[in-house]
């Protein structure tokens, strides 16, 4: 798995072309960052993918840098009841308003 350091996009001058967070259960988020012709997960100094507790948590990390687009991410479990038809991608994508862009 690829990964961007944190600590290296969020500099004036660095351009984020798409940043995708995903949603997961029990309010954890996973932001995915389109930087310099890579996708890649954020990651913190320790080496592991960085965790977020809110959208907006993403947002003030990363508010140095350009974000040109942005997308949060959910997959919903409520496909797999009884009696519902096969599994289908019920990915919802929501796009994100980013306040400054370069």
């Amino acid at each position: 798995m690829n990964f961007h350091r944190v600590s290296h996009l969020n500099h004036q001058g660095v351009r984020i072309n798409e940043l995708v967070i995903h949603s997961y259960e029990m309010g954890v988020y996973l932001a995915e960052a389109d930087y310099d012709g890579r996708k890649a997960f954020l990651q913190d100094e320790t080496g592991k993918a960085q965790r977020f507790h809110s959208v907006e948590e993403v947002r003030q990390l990363l508010d140095r840098c350009t974000i040109c687009k942005a997308y949060l991410v959910h997959q919903s479990a409520y496909d797999e009841m009884c009696g519902c038809a096969e599994k289908v991608d019920n990915t919802l994508k929501v796009p994100l308003f980013v306040a400054s862009v370069s």
